[in-house]
């Protein structure tokens, strides 16, 4: 059959890997050979069947000195990833464009990938671009402010926008390669799947037949045990560089509900320290739909993946966004009335306590999500991959 690419160069998070693990399996089920581009490898066999999926280092810009003004649009995002001048961008198109060759790819999945785009648009192989809203921007000039409370002045939309482009166009006619007339086109690629839903996109709400409802994967990590006490029952998922971590963990022992509590590269030692009567800490990940019926709240950093797969079970979520992506969507969220969410802007530590007692005691939050639930009760995941993957054999052979 035919041999497919799964790129991931930009964003953290489990999202990324569990999100392409249900296509995985759709796809080696129907012959296809599988390898895997990874930002991060070190989660890749948590998620990813090694004897299915051959996984691989990706490219990765790095980064010369840090970065300390606020990001303000997706062009800005690539001016800060290499996008800056074409001397660094050659480069690492080069670099994706030798790995796809190795791996004689006939067709990409690009997930937040936008240099694997590149360099298969100049290797002629057919790609389907798939993300989150955040990482398929609207087809728009120039592409919108990601940050709407800095009131960002048009011009320098457009003028970052403008070295961007020359940056990918400069490189696009070293490869002979027809040029970009905007930034967006960069995404107009055989296939788009903007897997998410309008409440959850993180751009204004596009054209509904653009939305392929959001993906996650049901099957694999831990299962979800509480015990049955009669108390409220919370699932938090965060991870061990939380700047507020420790007040976090710590503000649960005084709290009448039941914890179950993963901590992504938390240890064993670092968990018995916070254990106390009603928590329970789990090193392996959650398998997310074992929390169904039983799950009171959730407490997370504004993954989408959660974020859907909660809302979509009908759960009301806490938010603890720590990066912009996790902020835009918590905030429009909150905007909703499906969650409520703490501002990492915040000079001050929270009051967790307070912030999860208000929130289990919200019911407008709880009917909401319920609301959520009832209206997209008719969202089908297997319908989903089965279309993906339809998708998928058309573009290998259109």
């Amino acid at each position: 059959m035919s041999n497919i690419t799964f790129c991931w160069e930009l964003g953290g998070g489990y999202g990324h890997l569990a999100s392409f693990s249900p296509l995985v399996e759709k796809l080696t089920a129907k012959g296809h050979s599988l390898s895997a581009l990874l930002r991060d490898t070190t989660h890749a066999t948590k998620f990813l069947d090694a004897d299915s999926v051959t996984c691989l280092q990706a490219p990765l810009h790095k980064q010369q000195r840090k970065q300390t003004s606020p990001t303000i649009s997706y062009a800005d995002i690539l001016q800060r990833c290499g996008y800056d001048s074409s001397e660094s961008l050659l480069p690492l198109v080069q670099q994706w464009r030798d790995k796809l060759s190795a791996s004689a790819t006939e067709l990409i999945i690009a997930d937040h990938s936008p240099t694997a785009l590149i360099a298969a648009r100049t290797l002629k192989i057919p790609a389907a671009a798939s993300g989150t809203g955040f990482s398929l921007p609207p087809a728009l000039y120039p592409l919108p402010s990601i940050t709407p409370w800095l009131n960002t002045q048009p011009n320098f939309l457009l003028h970052i926008e403008a070295c961007v482009l020359e940056a990918i166009n400069s490189v696009l006619r070293h490869f002979d390669t027809t040029e970009l007339e905007y930034l967006h086109q960069l995404f107009d690629v055989g296939e788009s799947f903007l897997c998410t839903l309008p409440e959850l996109d993180h751009y204004p709400a596009r054209r509904m037949d653009a939305y392929w409802g959001p993906r996650f994967t049901n099957s694999s990590g831990a299962e979800a045990s509480w015990p049955e006490n009669g108390q409220k029952n919370i699932f938090v998922y965060t991870n061990s560089r939380y700047k507020w971590l420790d007040a976090l963990l710590l503000s649960l022992i005084n709290i009448d509900a039941n914890f179950i509590i993963h901590c992504s590269e938390m240890d064993s030692a670092t968990a018995e320290s916070y254990r106390a009567k009603n928590t329970h800490f789990s090193l392996d990940p959650i398998r997310i739909e074992s929390i169904a019926e039983k799950a009171d709240l959730v407490i997370c950093h504004a993954g989408h993946g959660t974020v859907a797969a909660c809302l979509l079970m009908g759960i009301p979520l806490l938010l603890l966004p720590t990066q912009l992506e996790q902020l835009l969507l918590a905030g429009k969220l909150s905007h909703f009335k499906l969650s409520h969410h703490i501002d990492p802007r915040s000079a001050e530590q929270p009051d967790f306590a307070e912030e999860l007692r208000s929130t289990l005691n919200d019911d407008t939050c709880q009917k909401q999500a319920k609301q959520f639930s009832e209206h997209y009760k008719g969202f089908s995941s297997q319908q989903q991959l089965d279309e993906m993957l339809f998708a998928c054999e058309t573009l290998l052979n259109p």
